[in-house]
């Protein structure tokens, strides 16, 4: 499931070294503050000095959760401890047939998470041991890093692209090579990266003209159909860029995320990622759904990240408020639902109207799923309730730019989810008309 990275390789230093003197004169835009450690300690106290307090050694990364000397690590496994349950336990049913559960009081000595009741249970949880205890342990391992007090050198992005080099977006490994990403040189720091970039970086290699979803690769002819509109606007922006009256007048690109949550508390600057793969296109983002705020205060509702880049929130349902953004253009305007979880039973209702709207407007939807179950639910939920209504653009596959990072329920450690794991994309189904024949 993971990529097979360039970086972990003895020769990868030396191509890097390469890059980054080709690079040399480009200006780096940095994300490590937000990682940053706090200015007080566990007990409160101010760290006083002005070297930041390394709470964590990269060759001392595994702590089991109870023991750990990062605060919020401890918090955690209190939390799964609280809401979590013993998997041996639930499989040991009742006569009755109900669950018989206890808390997971016992840290698995392995990957350090509260994962059984009893050193017993866990001894005999031979699925543990076998599926789930190493990507526990890299968490563990993950987690402690990103709150270690190190300076983390993988969020020092490169600015726009050198005209002379061309992106790869096969996968991570070659987006992150052509881009110059020189500071990315683990398979962790690749973790860390593609969590916070899967987002930009998916749109990116939807709508970019050497995308890796392409006739033989997934897209439909329907789909070439869409996305050759969308790259002929983006063409035309590139062919104004010589001249000034043509770039005055140029149609800014609408990129709508629908059902919007992680990905509108991302920072702002960090969609200018996006804003590089097309660097002569205007683009206007808008985040919408009910649980979008775009800042604690919920005040700003637009924010000019460049002169080529907004991004816009608005908090409530698509299909609500749908006469704010109309009307729409296949060759200007796109959509995005990352992760919507349309087939879900809480959320298929809600979902509804909103593709109902959707289909209306005749423009490329593309949607993602955490992992191949989920992706497949959605779309055979698509087809039960809207199939004659929907051409498909994109047949469901793995995203080649999915979180390289698993996220773990707390109330259940197997229960796993990537960001973005697989992509597919449809529209509503579009008629052609034909004259009657003699």
């Amino acid at each position: 499931m993971y990529c097979q990275t360039l970086l972990r390789t003895a020769t990868a230093t030396p191509r890097f070294a390469a890059l980054s003197r080709a690079a040399s004169g480009r200006r780096f835009i940095s994300l490590k503050s937000l990682f940053a450690p706090s200015p007080k300690g566990d007990d409160g106290a101010s760290g006083g000095s002005a070297r930041q307090r390394l709470l964590v050694k990269a060759d001392d990364l595994f702590h089991p959760l109870s023991k750990s000397p990062i605060k919020e690590m401890r918090e955690k496994g209190l939390l799964i401890q609280d809401h979590g349950s013993c998997p041996t336990c639930v499989s040991e049913t009742t006569a009755s047939g109900s669950a018989a559960t206890r808390e997971p009081m016992f840290e698995c000595p392995d990957c350090g998470y509260p994962t059984h009741c009893s050193e017993k249970h866990w001894t005999s949880d031979k699925q543990h041991h076998a599926e789930h205890c190493g990507y526990l342990r890299e968490a563990n391992e993950d987690e402690h890093d990103l709150r270690s007090g190190r300076t983390l050198r993988e969020f020092e992005f490169p600015s726009a692209q050198l005209p002379e080099v061309v992106v790869n977006l096969s996968d991570w490994d070659t987006f992150l090579y052509t881009r110059s990403f020189t500071n990315v040189d683990s398979d962790r720091s690749m973790r860390h990266v593609s969590k916070v970039l899967t987002y930009p970086v998916t749109m990116g290699a939807v709508l970019h003209q050497y995308s890796p979803f392409a006739l033989g690769a997934g897209l439909t002819p329907e789909g070439l159909k869409s996305m050759t509109a969308l790259r002929t606007t983006i063409k035309e922006h590139e062919l104004a860029r010589s001249e000034k009256e043509l770039e005055m007048q140029v149609t800014p690109l609408r990129i709508f995320v629908l059902g919007a949550r992680a990905e509108a508390m991302l920072p702002p600057h960090l969609y200018l990622q996006l804003s590089y793969l097309l660097p002569h296109s205007p683009l206007n983002i808008y985040f919408v759904g009910p649980e979008c705020i775009p800042s604690p205060d919920e005040t700003r509702s637009t924010i000019a990240v460049s002169s080529r880049l907004a991004l816009k929130y608005h908090k409530g349902y698509f299909h609500d408020a749908i006469w704010n953004f109309a009307p729409f253009d296949p060759y200007t305007d796109i959509f995005f639902m990352f992760s919507p979880g349309i087939a879900h039973p809480r959320g298929r209702d809600g979902w509804r109207p909103t593709v109902e709207k959707l289909l209306e407007t005749k423009c490329a939807v593309f949607a993602t799923g955490f992992h191949e179950k989920d992706m497949h639910g959605d779309v055979q939920a698509l087809k039960e309730d809207f199939g004659a209504e929907i051409d498909w653009l994109l047949t469901p596959r793995p995203n080649p730019f999915a979180s390289l990072k698993r996220d773990f329920g707390i109330r259940n450690l197997r229960e796993w989810a990537i960001a973005n794991w697989g992509i597919y994309g449809f529209r509503g189904k579009r008629y052609e008309i034909q004259g009657k024949k003699n």
